[in-house]
């Protein structure tokens, strides 16, 4: 049962990384109210703002680690959210930082399922799951009208042998503070049929081809800002 649950609360709730440039999280609040997300001492200092790492959207509410922020719990709570805690807290190193770090949607499941807390696996009993080698499974892939977008060639595999469709990007150019690259999917952000990026495909290798794949699918590409794209462990919309 969720042990979080207030009805009400139509507004969607934005949660993106404290740490994000400033425009961006300016671009974002024209789309509704927006709460920084920030943590001390639980996970590394990279990855220490990012939502995807602490919660876990699942259809019909979100699983949290049970060290989660409380005041992010609290903004959830506020918001109406269909909240369930986790077993497993989060620890400082991989894999213990990664999970809850679990790709959700189009009626999958994909993790590294040795390490995905068992509240996520229990609440997703009806989707179809798919084993992968990679724990930052979220941070690595973003879906968006039926375009399954990956920095992971083990994922980008796993998918295609589930008959999705896949398109690959390179991550080297994305930007993860103290971390030599970050990942697509932390990039992003999505609100039915528009993709959220935090940065400009035009400082992108594929970014046309992407446009043109997404275009293609009728889903409307915002940038909130016109820098490198960022990674800040997803843009969740709840």
């Amino acid at each position: 049962m969720p042990i979080r649950h207030l009805k009400g609360g139509n507004i969607v709730l934005i949660l993106a990384d404290a740490r994000f440039p400033e425009r961006v999280m300016r671009s974002l609040e024209r789309y509704g109210p927006v709460v920084p997300f920030a943590s001390q001492g639980v996970v590394y200092e990279s990855i220490s703002g990012h939502p995807d790492i602490f919660l876990c959207p699942i259809p019909g509410g979100v699983v949290a680690a049970p060290n989660t922020p409380e005041n992010i719990l609290e903004a959830l709570e506020n918001n109406g959210t269909s909240l369930f805690l986790g077993k497993e807290p989060l620890g400082n190193a991989y894999p213990a930082s990664a999970r809850y770090n679990a790709f959700t949607g189009k009626g999958c499941l994909l993790h590294l399922f040795d390490i995905t807390d068992e509240v996520i696996q229990a609440q997703t009993q009806g989707l179809e799951k798919i084993p992968v080698r990679q724990g930052y499974a979220r941070c690595s892939l973003v879906e968006a009208g039926g375009l399954f977008i990956t920095s992971d060639r083990g994922i980008e595999k796993a998918l295609k042998q589930s008959g999705r469709e896949t398109f690959y990007v390179d991550s080297s150019p994305i930007v993860l503070p103290a971390q030599p690259h970050g990942f697509f999917g932390g990039c992003t952000g999505v609100w039915g049929q528009q993709l959220f990026l935090a940065g400009s495909l035009g400082h992108f290798p594929e970014g046309e081809n992407l446009q043109k794949a997404l275009g293609d699918r009728e889903v409307e590409i915002i940038e909130l800002y016109e820098g490198p794209l960022w990674d800040g462990g997803s843009i969740l919309f709840l």
